[in-house]
């Protein structure tokens, strides 16, 4: 049940409903519980009981943590917590990674075994609520937050179903409140949801699906020998096809979370209008990126043991990137990608020029397109099917005269000309940020753009293939 389906559009009618319907505030969160269950076993309902028992081992954990005050015991608790949510997600997601890895390296030295398929399905969602879980129990265990009283409350935190399967990564303690809080009908911005919810559809459907997907299966199709225009077109064309599918996610969930009455956080804020790539990962996939600092990046450090010492841990917590979006060395090489480039520009910000600085609006649009380059470059192990596509595609884009015909001319024009806009458009309204801007809107202009982005989804010609962000 994905959010472009005509399902998950009745699904969202009833619950809706049902929810406002009732008048007990307590009887309204068992009732988004059960609906996110059953949102979820529209996937698979065996998987909904691996979430209900991590769900009550991390709760009870908490609280058997917070009555212990002896510090051994406490992170005894602790690393029990963290090993059986690491345990549950590396069995899923890397247990055939660590197989296959294994296997090869035993060819390096001679002995041969046939790759074992595991047959492990991989549960929908796990990398975002796994996180979740662990960013509870380490809150609670720093004392950063109060260990959640409510069952109820803290299930609906990891299940509330627009966030499930693909985020954003909430925070317990931006989430708790709104759980103690009744709703009420007066205050839930329902219409902005619905906007939000239409906006991002939007861009799912009609850029990520039908405009940049095609250009960029036919760049990376199995046995195609993309030139250099059209190397760099599909690298560009997948950064573009992954914002608008993301981000439109993002939206969607943000937006139906806004018509129940609660508040997520942003996940993308116009990331191709930044300069340096440092500052794209301030704009992209933020929770992500937010989680990754404060529970990777400072615990290891940061730079508070040398600049040395927290280059590395940069470059380790983007390594864990890359692994944490998929069980594949092309995921490992483009969040070692991410890492490097950042390191790049921390030691020419310091020794050579600090472009950072810039503040020439034309200047500043030339820094934001070379570091969509730079982005898209790595894009080319994001969605290569193997290091040997992904290193041919990379070659190709660095050796000027080399010729191809993947991409038909009027799918390439379209591409070009839509990708333009998107990039433009951030790197002209990169200072809106979060959708607060909306409400100041002419509601004449407001419904023009809801009603265009809603006949656009309405007409599509259907080709909606799952969102890409479903595997991880």
């Amino acid at each position: 049940m994905t959010f472009d389906s005509l399902t998950f559009v009745v699904f969202l009618a009833v619950i809706f409903g049902g929810y406002w319907a009732v008048r007990s505030w307590t009887a309204r969160k068992v009732f988004l519980l059960g609906a996110s269950y059953l949102f979820y076993a529209a996937w698979n309902p065996f998987f909904v009981l691996l979430i209900i028992a991590t769900t009550g081992f991390d709760w009870l954990a908490s609280h058997w943590m917070n009555r212990v005050q002896r510090a051994p015991y406490r992170r005894a608790i602790l690393a029990a917590s963290i090993a059986v949510n690491l345990g549950s997600l590396g069995f899923f997601k890397y247990a055939q990674f660590f197989s296959d890895t294994a296997i090869d390296l035993l060819h390096v030295f001679g002995i041969n075994f046939e790759p074992v398929s595991l047959g492990i399905l991989l549960p929908v969602g796990i990398s975002f609520y796994t996180f979740e879980s662990l960013s509870y129990v380490i809150d609670v265990y720093r004392r950063r937050i109060e260990v959640s009283k409510s069952l109820l409350d803290y299930g609906l935190y990891v299940t509330f179903f627009p966030h499930l399967v693909a985020g954003p990564i909430l925070r317990y303690g931006d989430f708790s409140p709104q759980c103690r809080e009744p709703k009420s009908w007066g205050s839930a911005e329902v219409g902005k949801g619905l906007a939000l919810f239409v906006y991002g559809l939007a861009l799912k459907v009609c850029l990520a699906d039908l405009v940049f997907a095609p250009v960029v299966d036919r760049v990376f199709a199995a046995g195609a020998r993309a030139g250099f225009g059209e190397s760099w077109l599909g690298a560009a064309s997948f950064s573009l096809q992954a914002y608008c599918d993301f981000a439109g996610y993002s939206l969607c969930a943000i937006g139906v979370a806004l018509m129940f009455g609660f508040r997520f956080p942003m996940n993308f804020e116009s990331p191709f209008g930044s300069v340096g790539m440092a500052e794209l990962w301030t704009r992209w996939h933020m929770s992500l990126a937010s989680w990754i600092r404060d529970y990777v990046f400072v615990p290891l450090g940061g730079y508070r043991r040398g600049r040395l010492r927290g280059e590395a841990n940069l470059l380790f917590a983007f390594l864990l990137v890359g692994l944490w979006h998929g069980a594949a060395w092309t995921f490992v090489i483009w969040g070692g990608l991410q890492g490097v480039f950042i390191c790049g520009e921390h030691l020419v910000k310091r020794y050579v020029w600090d472009f950072g600085k810039v503040d020439d609006r034309f200047g500043r649009a030339a820094l934001a397109m070379a570091t969509f380059g730079m982005f898209s470059i790595a894009a080319v192990f994001f969605r290569a099917h193997s290091l040997s596509q992904g290193s041919s595609i990379l070659a190709s884009m660095f050796v000027p005269g080399a010729h191809s015909t993947l991409v038909p001319f009027s799918e390439a024009l379209v591409a070009v000309v839509l990708g333009a806009s998107v990039v433009g458009s951030h790197i002209l309204f990169g200072h809106l940020r979060r959708w607060d801007w909306l409400d100041r809107w002419p509601v004449a202009p407001r419904a023009a753009s809801i009603a265009l982005a809603l006949a656009a989804v309405m007409f599509s010609p259907g080709f909606n293939p799952a969102f890409i962000y479903f595997q991880f």
